[in-house]
């Protein structure tokens, strides 16, 4: 008897999805309760309107351009059994076309059992709370976005410092102001021989106002600069004895005396930290020491706190 063209489909038809479901079989094995359900997977295929030679056309393509069996045996599946009603899928799986049957493949291959929910043509019971393995969120989905750093909050231009004591000269101040002149460095590392502020001259005698802080260090100890600058001026007095001031900029000046030896002249840039004198006891003084000040817009502040001292 000759079959006509609708028969000749249809048996095309059945042969393909023999040997799909064979490829299943036989990496997975299948329990006599499926069987029943295969039965009516396969007949809800014939009647599928398919275009095989396509299918396998592309089958063959994209194993000779080296696709992965997955990716292809996936592209196939959605070819051949497509997503229309007569092959249903269950609403409360996330698996779309192919994904359904790749997936099954990769569970198939890796040795593991089906996990409840969607097959072809049946629907299992399974909620949205627990999707198919295949579509779990990776780790890096799951992780918790990264907190910036807290910005730290700016230094005040003026920090208050109490003070009790006598009144202060008008070009004095005890308050912190911050000078925005960069990078700083302590001009010498002694112990302070005598402070910021009122006190008993240790030579005149009486009651006098120090305009900066001595640092009491050995003799031709290395004088470094508080900060990158102009100098300003040196010079030599019997009050101060070799001397020497810095411009830095932003109304901020610093002054060293009592210098053993001026390594700079007027008018050269220096930077933080370079050498510009050596430490002495010229001048009105009583033994090796650096006397210290810092200036911002002709105001004199304390030194102490922008450099760093040895405990006495």
């Amino acid at each position: 008897m000759e079959l006509g063209a609708k028969e000749r489909r249809r048996l095309i038809q059945l042969a393909v999805c023999t040997m799909a479901f064979v490829v299943i079989l036989v990496g997975k094995g299948v329990f006599p309760e499926r069987l029943v359900s295969m039965r009516e997977e396969l007949a809800q295929m014939l009647h599928a309107d398919t275009d095989f030679t396509a299918a396998f056309s592309n089958l063959g393509r994209a194993i000779a351009e080296g696709e992965t069996v997955t990716e292809t045996l996936g592209d196939f599946c959605t070819e051949v059994f497509g997503t229309s009603s007569e092959v249903r899928v269950s609403t409360s799986s996330t698996a779309v076309d192919g994904m359904f049957c790749t997936a099954e493949i990769q569970r198939l291959a890796a040795g593991e059992k089906r996990p409840p929910g969607v097959y072809l043509g049946v629907e299992e019971a399974q909620t949205a709370a627990d999707p198919p393995a295949p579509f779990a969120f990776t780790a890096a989905q799951q992780a918790e976005p990264v907190q910036p750093e807290p910005t730290p909050e700016a230094e005040p231009a003026v920090v208050h410092m109490e003070y009790s004591g006598p009144t202060l000269p008008d070009n004095a101040t005890m308050d912190k102001y911050r000078l925005d002149i960069g990078e700083t460095a302590t001009p010498v590392l002694g112990w302070v021989s005598s402070p910021f502020g009122w006190r008993e001259h240790p030579v005149d005698g009486g009651e006098k106002f120090h305009n900066g802080v001595d640092l009491a260090v050995n003799l031709d100890t290395p004088v470094l600069a508080f900060a990158a600058g102009t100098i300003d001026y040196i010079g030599e007095s019997p009050i101060y004895g070799l001397y020497l001031q810095i411009n830095h900029g932003n109304g901020v000046t610093s002054f060293y005396a009592h210098c053993d030896r001026l390594d700079v002249q007027q008018g050269q840039q220096v930077k933080a930290g370079e050498q510009v004198a050596l430490s002495g006891q010229s001048g009105n003084a009583t033994g090796p020491h650096l006397h210290f000040e810092v200036k911002r817009n002709q105001v004199r502040l304390n030194p102490l706190y922008y450099i760093q001292t040895q405990s006495s």
